[in-house]
Formats: structure tokens, C-alpha cells, sequence
């Protein structure tokens, strides 16, 4: 069976949904502003989910350096992603995939979570190719904030950010 995600250096899929303050978010737009870095993970207010957000935002000035927009999706509701980011003061948006449509064109679901999205790191360069994909063997592992930025710099010494 031929695998129909992209592989890396392909143009990646477009996609547009609705992000926590309610107004849609279209990755080809974004990308002609600054790479994007998505986050995917299972679900909010989950302990490691939530742990891994938490750090994200402790670091998001590190993010904002590399002028990088940085976003989480998940399959949760808009208003339950309100609450999450309200709750733990998140200053990127979280988007609902809420059919796991963008989980599966990335392939980033999991096997432990029965094709649900799983927890993976995709970056998309501002030519809007995928540059970098990351998923988590289980998920219960995730990629640190330092793990990223070491990710951007391998990136920036090939010339893709």
C-alpha cells in the first residue's frame, strides 16, 4: 500500500481550522508570515499533554527568537481549548482537528491511541514545505522546548529556516 503522507522537502498539506479565540487559522497564510511549528497532541488536560504545553510556554520567548509561530492541535472543541489555554495562559493558539483529518495527512496518529492523533512535532518552512516530522514512539514520551530549537538550528545550518 503506497504511504500518502508527506515526506520531508514536499510541499505540506494545506489546511484551515478554528483556533482558540474562535477566528480560523490557514496554514498557506502563516507560512508567508514565518515557519510554523505544530504540536500535536491527544488531548487537553491531560497530565502529559499538559505538562508539555506548560513547558512550551515557559520557553515561548525562546520560540518567539526564532520567529517561529508556534500551534497545538488536538481533536478537543474550541471551547475546551479556551479553557485550556485560559487556564494555563498559553500565547499560541490551540486548533481543533477535530476528525483527525490534519493528524492523518501529516501521519501523526498512533497505534497505541487507535489511529487517534498521537504526540508528534512538525515544522513547515515559510515555502510552506515540511521540513521536519518528529512522532513520538509512545505517548507518553515528548519532545522538550530545547529539542525543538536544537531541531530550528539543524534547520538553519541547512538553510531551510
Amino acid at each position: 500500500m503506497k504511504e500518502t503522507r508527506p515526506v520531508i522537502g514536499d510541499l505540506a498539506p494545506d489546511f484551515t481550522l478554528t483556533q482558540t479565540d474562535g477566528t480560523q487559522f490557514h496554514l498557506a497564510e502563516a507560512c508567508k508570515k514565518s515557519p510554523v511549528v505544530m504540536v500535536f497532541y491527544p488531548g487537553d488536560f491531560t497530565p502529559v499533554c499538559t505538562k508539555q504545553l506548560c513547558e512550551y510556554q515557559e520557553n515561548f520567548e525562546k520560540f518567539k527568537n526564532w520567529n517561529v509561530q508556534l500551534i497545538g492541535l488536538s481533536k478537543d472543541s474550541t471551547e475546551k481549548h479556551r479553557s485550556f489555554s485560559q487556564k494555563y495562559g498559553f500565547s499560541f493558539p490551540l486548533v481543533t482537528d477535530t476528525k483527525n483529518k490534519v493528524a492523518k495527512d501529516y501521519g501523526c496518529t498512533s497505534s497505541y491511541l487507535f489511529g487517534l492523533v498521537g504526540r508528534a512535532i512538525c515544522i513547515v518552512s515559510k515555502d510552506q514545505k515540511l521540513i521536519y516530522r518528529f512522532v513520538e514512539a509512545i505517548p507518553v514520551t515528548r519532545r522538550t522546548s530545547d529539542q525543538i530549537i536544537q531541531a530550528l538550528e539543524d534547520l538553519k545550518l541547512k538553510g531551510l529556516v
